[in-house]
């Protein structure tokens, strides 16, 4: 491996530097700043004389080769670069600026190139060396190359790109024809509390209650729908149930069925049929499930890898405080930068995260029900998150919340709170009703 010829182009960073000594206000440099830095330069005097043309125009100073000169003999730098001669031979080489942004971006890619080659060696002695296991080496080895193409959005296209999109959107608002890309709910009085009637790309949805509220259950209510009825692929992180267990309950509420009754033998046949397309809906769907991470970049790992190979729209993790954090850190500051991290990836893929979330006992005790405060291990889950619903009983528990409606079906009635709506009004209170024998919420 050391023998490889490292990636890079002499010319391309002799332009830069050359450019940039050519116009004495330091725009060139501004130009270029915004696509390189100087640890991207691989002749290392030129990377030496970049971060000294960075310290002038910092300080407002002119950017020549006589400003340079001084500004390199205070770093104690001067012989080593080569001094005035080597200056000179720069701006022999360059006659004009017009090449500085393409220059620059070479130099980049170039950098680029010469970090995949050290992640990949990494790796290898990783591989060779350690005990990780394939998946894990894998993982790290993908977030970090992944990093690689975070480029800097251009700062005066990407406003003008939204307000484009804006304006279209606005036109078909007045004239009737709009269509949120908003992932709804399904459930008609929750659609209507969220912004554009369901949760937006990028935005992760906090479902929090105490056990046995149903989280679970909602979050299957919202994505079947989306992915059964609608079609659209998704991603489902279940750290609490293996793959059947996941399967029986999403046909138990596809199927509106109580399962039970197959179970002891006293399932009439209509709801038999009922079963079998639900089974055979759900094995049509492009549903995908994942069991176990290693960690949050694992987790992000598979979540992109799922996107690119089956274009998903949407993602569930069930739930945030199963997702394995650094245990260097202190519990809160581990599941907070689970949060983060969580957050990041719904912006990163454009789609929304429905996550779930315990709440403390505390917060699962009190009759008057839940406050942001009683989210679990991480108050940081406030900030990340952009919509956050709190469900508890109607009642002292589950058993106290339990109800017969009018055709004698029964249910538990669950009271609610959307205490957190970014883009809408938030502390909307309201009641579900959860016919947990069929997993069906309305």
């Amino acid at each position: 491996m050391t023998d490889i010829k490292q990636p890079h182009s002499e010319e391309c960073e002799t332009i830069v530097i050359g450019s940039c000594l050519l116009v004495e206000d330091g725009s060139v440099y501004d130009n270029v700043a915004q696509l390189i830095d100087s640890s991207d330069f691989f002749i290392n005097k030129n990377r030496i004389i970049f971060e000294a043309i960075k310290a002038l125009v910092s300080t407002g100073s002119e950017v020549s080769e006589i400003s340079l000169l001084e500004k390199l003999r205070d770093l104690k730098k001067e012989d080593y670069v080569g001094g005035i001669a080597y200056l000179y031979s720069i701006l022999d080489k360059v006659e004009t600026t017009s090449q500085a942004v393409y220059a620059a971006k070479i130099v980049k890619e170039k950098s680029r190139l010469r970090e995949i080659i050290r992640c990949s060696r990494i790796a290898g002695e990783i591989a060779m060396l350690s005990e990780e296991t394939s998946e894990a080496i894998a993982a790290k080895l993908e977030a970090e190359l992944q990093s690689l193409q975070d480029v800097q959005a251009d700062s005066n296209g990407s406003i003008s790109i939204a307000t484009s999109a804006l304006r279209e959107e606005y036109k078909n608002m007045i004239s009737g024809t709009f269509k949120t890309t908003a992932m709804a709910t399904g459930i008609k009085q929750l659609d209507e509390k969220l912004n554009n009637g369901g949760i937006g790309n990028g935005e992760v949805f906090v479902i929090t209650a105490p056990t046995s509220c149903g989280k679970t259950q909602l979050a299957l209510n919202i994505v079947l729908r989306s992915g059964v009825s609608e079609g659209q692929a998704g991603l489902y992180f279940s750290f609490e149930m293996p793959a059947k267990q996941l399967a029986n309950r999403m046909t138990q509420t596809a199927s509106a069925t109580n399962l039970r009754q197959m179970q002891d033998g006293v399932m009439d046949t209509s709801h038999q049929k009922r079963v079998w397309d639900a089974l055979a809906k759900l094995e049509a769907s492009p549903i995908f499930t994942e069991h176990y991470v290693r960690n949050i970049d694992e987790l992000r790992s598979k979540a992109r890898t799922a996107k690119r190979k089956h274009g998903i729209k949407w993602i569930v993790i069930d739930y945030l405080q199963l997702v394995p954090w650094d245990k260097r850190m202190k519990k809160a500051d581990g599941i907070a930068e689970v949060s983060h991290q969580v957050k990041l990836m719904a912006i990163e893929l454009d789609l929304p995260v429905i996550l779930l979330a315990q709440v403390n006992r505390e917060g699962a005790k009190r009759e008057t029900g839940l406050t942001l405060y009683d989210l679990k291990d991480s108050g940081d889950i406030e900030n990340d998150a952009d919509v956050i619903l709190l469900m508890w009983p109607d009642g002292a528990d589950v058993d106290e919340a339990k109800r017969i409606d009018g055709s004698g079906k029964p249910y538990v009635s669950l009271k609610y709170n959307i205490a957190k709506n970014r883009e809408g009004e938030r502390d909307q209170k309201g009641k579900f009703l959860f016919y947990n024998h069929i997993g069906r919420f309305h």
